[in-house]
């Protein structure tokens, strides 16, 4: 027992051996290849840990692993997202989604939030999330969100578009579609919302100064996290973990 105990301190204090570039070429190399092959409906239940677990086995060896995932999680992060790219990009760290149509789990939407977006439920009008979805509008990600009372339904897909030039900027404005089922478009500066529900027209409209103040509360959370920090230098535990959350995505997606 005590010359095991010897041999974990040993190896916990062991250097770390650096990873060649022929072995980190091959590891991503195979991340890729798994990431790639079928897998039956019952591997969507692998949670992202599972992953990580399954790639330290692939780099082989355990203390040589640690070395391997942090050269590949650093070579799979590539340059953070800034400016256009960054909101262009649904959700580029937390969630990995890409804007396809796929369902939105719970937690992704949450995450959605923190990043910015609304992801209205109108839960004052009786609603609850059903169903959440990232689309594609116009070359640009959306969140199209579908609600329920019960009774009746309601649709509101938000956009992000680009900002409008200074001379043709057109905030606030809103536009009714149609009655049977009412519906409307609500934009504001860098959002536009688009409602839709079978309520009565008296009540659907209730869901306006609902989206109004969300829109308000959201663009401010953007405007205070893309302060001076934003164009600071991305530290090396930022970088190694968007690089980990890249490579797990290729095993969940």
């Amino acid at each position: 027992m005590r010359r095991e105990r010897q041999y974990l301190e040993r190896l916990r204090d062991a250097p770390i051996p650096p990873a060649s570039d022929d072995l980190t070429a091959r590891l991503l190399a195979r991340t890729s290849e798994l990431a790639a092959e079928p897998r039956p409906a019952a591997a969507h239940a692998a949670r992202p840990r599972a992953a990580v677990r399954v790639l330290a086995m692939t780099a082989g060896g355990t203390v040589a692993a640690a070395g391997v995932l942090a050269v590949g999680a650093f070579a799979a992060a590539g340059d953070p997202l800034t400016g256009t790219d960054a909101s262009a990009a649904l959700s580029p760290v937390s969630s990995q989604t890409p804007a396809d149509g796929r369902a939105l789990s719970a937690e992704q939407v949450s995450m959605l939030r923190s990043e910015g977006w609304a992801c209205p439920e109108l839960e004052a009008m009786g609603f609850h999330l059903e169903s959440a979805q990232a689309v594609v509008i116009d070359g640009q990600p959306a969140v199209h969100l579908r609600l329920s009372d019960g009774s009746h339904y309601a649709t509101v897909t938000e956009q992000h578009p680009p900002a409008p030039d200074a001379g043709s900027r057109q905030d606030n404005l809103l536009q009714v579609l149609g009655s049977s089922p009412w519906s409307a478009t609500y934009r504001t500066a860098g959002r536009t919302f688009t409602y839709e529900s079978n309520l009565p027209a008296e009540r659907a409209d209730d869901a306006l100064p609902i989206l109004q103040r969300l829109a308000s509360q959201a663009g401010e959370g953007v405007s205070a996290g893309t302060g001076e920090s934003s164009s600071a230098p991305e530290s090396l535990a930022t970088r190694l973990q968007r690089g980990i959350n890249n490579i797990v995505a290729r095993f969940t997606q």
